[in-house]
Parts: structure tokens; C-alpha cells; sequence
């Protein structure tokens, strides 16, 4: 008679079972993360092209997108600071979010940010600053500081800002025509990075801020890499108060919108970088630059942020496309 066979797996079995569900869960570590930064940035492209839809109504209403904060608004043209002591007159102090009224809908901001430091060094630049402003509970009415921000004012602002986990795109606003000239200058120099602003200079001279309009912008996120890299300039230190934030936001533009090899790929875009080898040019394999003065002829696409100048860059929107 047949001994009765006994149940149960052998250890061979569980071995085998062990090591298919290892590979499984393998294949899902590696995996999730990925897709998860997949949808991430599906989200997060749709709610910018939902941004230049709201932007471009906002165009055919005004014939302009709208200005930036820190902007000389184009009412006060004619005027100096020192005629006017109200900040909140002589400055577009309001968020691009409140103009376009998707101020705290955070279904419209950053996903990849957390905070409103963007390359994560402890302070707010210029361009990372954008007001949270107070709302008033009763009315649903949020009103905003009325100073502007200097880079070392505003700290009660500025607390609010950096405790926060998500904060709106960066906005970059700029009129065409005088960004044309803009990056004609920093070429025929061979300032690759937009580190000078010479006014007195010929490519330069007669531009006036602010412009009769806006028809061009940029946003930009943090993108999967968290950080801005270097993209947000500080002021140069020799601009106008008056017109510090207009040269700050063309250079800014300048960098988020480079492509000095003209392969259709923004030099400093985390898509071009990751997927379509950008980052490659580095100084190891420079390239020439058209224009731009001989021996400084010769660029790379290290990102302005010396931590981590071949790494991801940020996730950049521009509108149009091109230039």
C-alpha cells in the first residue's frame, strides 16, 4: 500500500516562490518611482498649457500677457521711484496667479516643488519670491504686502514662503523685441551665462522699461530634479532699482530659454537633457557658438548652478516656442 504523500511545499518551492516574488518587488522599486514621475509630469504639463490658456485670454483682452511682480507697470512709465511713495503704485506687487485667478490652487502649481526656495539654498532670490498674501476668512479676499521685495525685506513673507510645500510656476515675462536684443548682446560678447548688462553699450542702448507689452513668457518648475540650478539669477548689482527685475527676468529668460547650438533642444530643459543628450555638451565637448566673438566662440551646456552642472535641469514651458 502507498505511503500517504504528505502536503506542504518543499523547500525548493519556497526558494523558488521567495526569489520570483524578490524580482517582483525588484521590478516594482524600479519601476513605481518612475511611473509615478511619469504622471507627475503629465499633471504637470497639463496644468501649464491650463496656465497659457488662461494667459492667452488674458491677452486678447489686454494685448499683453500680464507683468511680472516687481515690474514698473506701464501706467507709472513716465515716472520715477522717488516721485512716488507707494510702492503698491509704482510696482506690480500682486502674484501672476491672483491676475489670472488661480491664486491657491495648488491643482495649478509646482508639484515638484517644496517649497518657494528653488534650488534649495536657504534664501528667496528675486524670482523665487512670489506673495501668499492673507486671506481674509470672511470675505475670501486676499490682499498682498505693499513693498516690495528687495531680497532681504519681507521676512514675515518670506517665513511663509519657505514653509510652504508647493508654490506656483515660475512666471518670466518678457516683450520680444527687446529680448531679441538682449541675447544679441550676450552672444556678440561671448556671455553665454547672461553675467553683464552694459546699457551704455549699442545693442543695448534706448531699451526702456517697461515695454509697451508683454508677448512672450516662460514657466518653469523644479521638475523631477528639485531645483531650478541656476536658472533664477541674482541681480548683477549694477541695474536701476527701477528696472532691476525686468533685467533680472531677461537674463533669467535668456538661460531658460537658451539653445545656442540650435538643434532645437533648450540647452538647460530637463526633457533635452535626459532624453535627447544635452547634457553631454559639456566642457569636455564644447561646441561653437555663431556670432559670438572668436576665441570665446566655444559654449557647453553645464548648468549655471556649479553643484550640479551636468545633472537634470529644470522643467522649463516656454511660449512661443521659439524666438
Amino acid at each position: 500500500m502507498n505511503a500517504q504523500r504528505r502536503s506542504g511545499f518543499t523547500l525548493i518551492e519556497l526558494l523558488t516562490v521567495i526569489a520570483i516574488i524578490a524580482i517582483l518587488a525588484g521590478f516594482i522599486a524600479v519601476a513605481a518611482p518612475r511611473a509615478l514621475e511619469r504622471a507627475k509630469l503629465r499633471r504637470m504639463q497639463a496644468a501649464m498649457i491650463d496656465i497659457r490658456t488662461a494667459m492667452t485670454v488674458y491677452y486678447t483682452e489686454h494685448n499683453s500677457y500680464p507683468p511680472a511682480y516687481g515690474y514698473v507697470p506701464w501706467s507709472m512709465r513716465d515716472e520715477s521711484p522717488e516721485s512716488i511713495n507707494n510702492d503698491n503704485v509704482y510696482y506690480f506687487l500682486r502674484p501672476y496667479t491672483a491676475v489670472l485667478r488661480i491664486h491657491g490652487n495648488e491643482g495649478l502649481y509646482d508639484e515638484f516643488s517644496e517649497s518657494y526656495d528653488t534650488n534649495r539654498d536657504g534664501r528667496l532670490s528675486l524670482l523665487e519670491f512670489l506673495p501668499i498674501g492673507e486671506k481674509n476668512l470672511a470675505t475670501q479676499v486676499v490682499t498682498f504686502p505693499t513693498t516690495r521685495y528687495n531680497g532681504s525685506n519681507l521676512q514675515d513673507e518670506v517665513a511663509k514662503q519657505m514653509d510652504a510645500t508647493r508654490r506656483p510656476f515660475v512666471y518670466i515675462p518678457v516683450n520680444a523685441r527687446q529680448f531679441k536684443r538682449a541675447r544679441q548682446y550676450w552672444i556678440e560678447n561671448g556671455d553665454f551665462m547672461a553675467t553683464t548688462w552694459d546699457p551704455a553699450n549699442p545693442t543695448l542702448r534706448n531699451i526702456v522699461f517697461p515695454p509697451s507689452d508683454y508677448d512672450a513668457f516662460v514657466l518653469i518648475s523644479v521638475g523631477p530634479g528639485g531645483s531650478t540650478f541656476g536658472l533664477l539669477p541674482d541681480p548683477i548689482g549694477t541695474e536701476p532699482a527701477r528696472d532691476l527685475y525686468h533685467i533680472t527676468a531677461l537674463r533669467a529668460f535668456f538661460l531658460a530659454t537658451r539653445d545656442l547650438n540650435d538643434n532645437g533642444q533648450l540647452d538647460f530643459h530637463f526633457v533635452a537633457r535626459t532624453q535627447q543628450g544635452e547634457a553631454r555638451f559639456n566642457r569636455d565637448n564644447p561646441y561653437q557658438v555663431p556670432g559670438a566673438p572668436a576665441g570665446r566662440d566655444m559654449a557647453h551646456n553645464e548648468l549655471p548652478d556649479p553643484r550640479a552642472p551636468n545633472g537634470y535641469g529644470p522643467f522649463i514651458f516656454a511660449h512661443p516656442e521659439r524666438l
